[in-house]
């Protein structure tokens, strides 16, 4: 049987109690609701109420979960972006008259899943901004790149001072495997400069139980800086026929040797990392081999 540390109780996050969802009131009729797993958000109107996604692991909760906070019906539902995992129980919410709104770029990943849980979303946005006025409440969506999926958006409310940006680090805990399966790394590294010229006190980040602040977002850039430092000395310091011979895996076997190469270079990092990540994240002994991974690639490939 695998072992691992256990999880800090700073990463932990409150009990999730048998209904299973918990809600966190934000501040100015916004509140956070989570699983444990995931974890989203929705604004309360005059008229009604604005919802971030609708993921499957919630389900039925989110709709309990808003109701206890107010019997006001969903007006609009905002995809922050296109996979399942976050937006898989959309159907749940559709009604007539629902405003479901996302990137261009979301509608049309939506459009060829062809999956009945993720309904099309009836208004999309195809530049980098879109504002919205919902009862006099602004809410400001912003494309600024591909830092998880194309279509990927920061969704601010300003007066409530809450910055949602579904799949970009996990709070207090380390990144779930390769950097939340982002297909382009430095674009990501780019993300976590982009998220703190935003004016917010609490971030909705999707994953886990907790709601961030900007010192999470600057906890998980310097984690960040740290894997690539890591991983660029490796890249330095490991040969790939050096490697390959001491693994006795012959020339001809080349992707092999690159298998094997990857694994050294990796170790190497795992090495160099600071030892303190183990006690200032979650998880870091789960996911920081597949995360060195993701990072020495990038830095040898971009």
């Amino acid at each position: 049987m695998a072992e691992f540390a256990p999880v800090p109780d700073f990463a932990l996050g409150p009990e999730i109690p048998e209904s299973g969802y918990h809600v966190t009131e934000l501040g100015g009729g916004a509140y956070g609701i989570t699983s444990g797993m995931v974890n989203t958000m929705f604004l309360v109107t005059r008229k009604g109420v604005v919802v971030v996604d609708a993921p499957p692991d919630l389900g039925e909760a989110l709709l309990v979960g808003i109701g206890e906070v107010t019997p006001k019906p969903i007006t609009h539902l905002i995809y922050s972006h296109a996979h399942a995992d976050h937006i898989g129980s959309a159907h749940l919410l559709a009604r007539d008259g629902l405003r479901i709104i996302a990137h261009e770029l979301t509608a049309r990943f939506i459009q060829e899943a062809r999956d009945d849980r993720r309904p099309l979303p009836n208004e999309t946005f195809p530049g980098g901004r879109k504002e919205l006025s919902v009862d006099g409440e602004r809410i400001i969506l912003e494309y600024t790149g591909d830092w998880h999926q194309p279509g990927n958006l920061f969704i601010h409310l300003p007066e409530q001072k809450v910055l949602t940006a579904i799949d970009s680090f996990t709070v207090r805990n380390a990144p779930f495997f390769r950097l939340l399966f982002t297909p382009h790394v430095p674009t990501y590294f780019e993300a976590m400069d982009r998220m703190l010229e935003y004016d917010f006190e609490t971030v909705v980040s999707g994953h886990m139980a907790l709601f961030g602040t900007p010192e999470d977002v600057r906890t998980n850039r310097e984690y960040l800086r740290d894997l690539r430092t890591a991983a660029t000395q490796a890249l330095r310091e490991v040969d790939l026929r050096e490697a390959a011979s001491a693994a006795g895996v012959p020339d001809d076997n080349k992707q092999a040797r690159l298998k094997v190469w990857i694994d050294a270079v990796v170790a190497r990092a795992t090495e160099l990392m600071p030892a303190s990540w183990d006690q200032r994240l979650g998880g870091n002994d789960i996911f920081l081999a597949d995360n060195l991974n993701t990072v020495a690639w990038s830095v040898f490939m971009d």
